[in-house]
């Protein structure tokens, strides 16, 4: 079943369970947001930038992205400002009419069931993103700690712990395709194991292709 979502493109991915903080200044956006301010459930779609396709028209990839739930606005003399949280997943249908803001059709994609076969790959995955921080927190500053705390749900803990990754949009983006909770983890897996190469040569003065 399709839903109408409004959709607020950005250069990064938003992951389930994961905080957002945006600034808003571009006209549209701010209608968007003025139009939340008095909804009953105020959330939209972030997908990672925005396929130029008409309305009603198919995109020529799928769009995948996450539903932002407002929880607070705030406003200061220089922007309008919302805080929130990562919930569903889904995908873009349809692009509709971008006016007044970008909306689109979405399908909405099945959350993730935890069982405890998964326990070992959780595990090994906290370890491997912590000390990839760690190590990564030597060449520069992380968005993210190597103790951040993390949820002790699960599904949670491991969506979180795939977001804290320091990589780029296209990888996050990969990972929040995926199909199944243990394509989640190994896909976060071979990416940290990526990062660890890449560090490797870093460590041993070798320059980044």
């Amino acid at each position: 079943m399709a839903f109408v979502l409004p959709q607020f493109p950005v250069g990064s991915v938003l992951m389930p369970y994961m905080p957002l903080a945006l600034r808003v200044f571009e006209p549209r956006y701010l209608k968007l947001m003025g139009d939340l301010v008095g909804s009953e459930n105020p959330v939209f779609g972030v997908p990672l930038h925005h396929q130029r396709v008409g309305a009603g028209e198919q995109p020529e990839r799928l769009t995948i992205g996450t539903v932002a739930q407002v929880e607070d606005f705030g406003m200061t003399e220089d922007y309008f400002g919302i805080t929130g949280m990562g919930t569903k997943r889904y995908i873009v249908t349809a692009w509709l009419e971008p006016d007044p803001y970008p909306q689109a059709e979405v399908e909405y994609l099945p959350d993730f069931l935890w069982d405890n076969k998964f326990d070992a790959g959780r595990m090994t995955l906290e370890l491997d993103v912590r000390s990839l921080l760690s190590r990564a927190s030597n060449y520069g500053e992380m968005l993210w700690d190597a103790d951040t705390e993390i949820s002790e749900d699960p599904v949670a803990a491991i969506w979180q712990l795939a977001a804290m990754i320091p990589v780029s949009p296209h990888e996050q983006h990969t990972m929040l395709a995926s199909e199944t909770l243990e394509d989640l983890i190994e896909r976060a897996l071979a990416i940290c194991a990526g990062g660890n190469k890449f560090l490797d040569g870093l460590d041993a003065g070798e320059s980044p292709e």
